[in-house]
């Protein structure tokens, strides 16, 4: 899954950042990977470059069972790695919202 490659290089960018003091590329990247986990499966679709809308639906829904795990840890960096309920329910909540919204909006349409 070339998604979660990336979030994984991301991922990998944002601590080599962190290292080196460097602040504004370490904040793009930290940005880049919030917008990446909240929509994950959304991205997964679009990636994948899938006609038919049942097997992008299909992948939406196995894309968030990646997701959820990750906007937990996103949450988690929010609540300045503690578990803090705002930060992580927060995320969580954005997450499956991005995701339900594509599933209802996949689910609603036509097949041209």
């Amino acid at each position: 899954m070339v998604n979660a490659g990336l979030v994984g290089v991301l991922f990998a960018l944002h601590i080599v950042f962190a290292v080196l003091d460097w602040d504004l590329a370490f904040s793009l990247v930290a940005l880049s990977i919030s917008a990446q986990i909240v929509c994950f499966g959304p991205l997964t679709v679009i990636l994948a470059s899938e006609s038919d809308r049942t097997k992008r639906r299909q992948l939406n829904r196995q894309a968030s069972v990646v997701a959820l795990p990750l906007a937990l840890g996103l949450g988690w960096a929010y609540g300045g790695m503690a578990w803090s309920w705002l930060p992580v329910s927060t995320v969580f909540v954005l997450t499956v919202a991005v995701h339900a919204a594509l599933d209802r909006r996949l689910a609603l349409l036509v097949d041209a």
